[in-house]
């Protein structure tokens, strides 16, 4: 299986935010836990797992095929999902096209994860679970559990017009909350409630040494500033 082939919809411009960020990680920060909230076939998974290191867990959390049933699944993500196949064992066969070992795997609800998780074990959580206001506040919330002192935070469509549950959760936690955006897409928002600096640069740098062009987007909100990256250049 090629990795173009792999069914979702990680973007090629997330694809190099996500690689930029977990680089940088690598290469100045001790080691530490990654997070997937909602893994759907692995697209995403697969990158996360190109960027770990010797005694990283990666923790993958998806109900998978019991979302068509789950009480904590949306109706409208019961819906879409029915007909499509989101079975733990296919995302595992997918996973294992590209690595030797599967990530530590928690089927369940997203709202579990922290018993799996250590608190402040965490450099990268990716929020792509559920979509309603209240899943992705939950899931918010143990993110800020989960990461340590300057992890990092990826949030999910975002702005997408047909989830204004999920757009006034994450935003909830800019106003809120202490969260610091520092880059965004089409897709998805980036977020540290540490230094956003470091990460901002490092997402510039990525972007210039590769192409893809980047704007200046001030959130007007407690001096914070974002890079929105956009588009190959």
């Amino acid at each position: 299986m090629d990795y173009k082939d792999i069914p979702g919809w990680f973007m090629p411009i997330d694809q190099a935010a996500f690689a930029w960020l977990l680089a940088h990680q690598s290469a100045t920060q001790p080691p530490g836990g990654v997070v997937e909230l909602g893994v759907f076939m692995g697209k995403s998974a697969v990158l996360i797992g190109n960027h770990l290191r010797p005694g990283e867990v990666f923790t993958a959390c998806d109900l998978f095929e019991d979302i068509a049933t789950a009480p904590e699944a949306a109706p409208g993500e019961q819906r879409f999902f029915r007909d499509k196949d989101v079975s733990q064992a296919a995302f595992e066969r997918v996973y294992l096209s590209f690595h030797k070992e599967l990530p530590r795997i928690v089927r369940g609800p997203t709202s579990t994860i922290t018993r799996h998780v250590a608190p402040g074990s965490a450099r990268f959580v990716h929020i792509d679970a559920g979509h309603t206001y209240d899943l992705v506040r939950g899931d918010t919330a143990s993110a800020r559990v989960m990461l340590r002192e300057g992890g990092i935070v990826v949030f999910d469509d975002y702005r997408k017009a047909g989830n204004p549950g999920c757009m006034a959760a994450t935003w909830e936690a800019v106003l809120n909350d202490g969260l610091k955006p520092f880059a965004n897409t089409d897709f998805k928002l980036y977020a540290t409630w540490g230094d956003p600096a470091p990460y901002r640069q490092a997402i510039a740098s990525g972007a210039a040494a590769s192409g893809w062009a980047v704007a200046e987007a001030p959130v007007a909100l407690r001096d914070t500033e974002m890079v929105y990256l956009h588009r190959k250049a």
